[in-house]
């Protein structure tokens, strides 16, 4: 019985995961098309309360600068409790937009610890599950 409901766990994982790909291949944003439409008074990164200007004049006056980690340590971009997940790809196409290059090449912000926020309570109950 464990082994069949072990089984049928699995197929409804397999099944779900191919039904996320599909929806998230559907809907992905239009990433330069929203490049495109942010003004310079648009907040790039929600957290720290980053506007594009002050990216897009990081970038202007920094002309050597090409990677989102370049605009992170000068803008903060992507240092808020997010770290990054909301607008690590909004830079990359600031950065891919002013450099003519692509966001790709603009790379990903650098993981710090701890990747994910955790409460701590989940911390303390770790301790208690001993």
């Amino acid at each position: 019985v464990d082994a069949v409901r072990a089984r049928a766990i699995e197929r409804d994982l397999r099944r779900s995961r191919r039904f996320a790909a599909v929806v998230q291949r559907m809907f992905a944003p239009e990433r330069p098309g929203l490049t495109a439409l942010a003004s310079p008074a648009t907040t790039v990164c929600r957290c720290e309360g980053i506007p594009r200007s002050d990216v897009d004049g990081f970038l202007e006056a920094n002309r050597h600068a090409d990677t989102v980690d370049a605009v992170k340590l000068s803008c903060r971009t992507g240092m808020g409790p997010c770290q990054g997940r909301y607008c690590e790809t909004t830079v990359a196409g600031a950065v891919a937009a002013a450099r003519g290059g692509t966001v790709s090449d603009a790379g990903r912000f650098a993981a710090q610890l701890p990747v994910k926020p955790v409460s701590l309570q989940t911390y303390a109950d770790l301790f208690d599950a001993d």
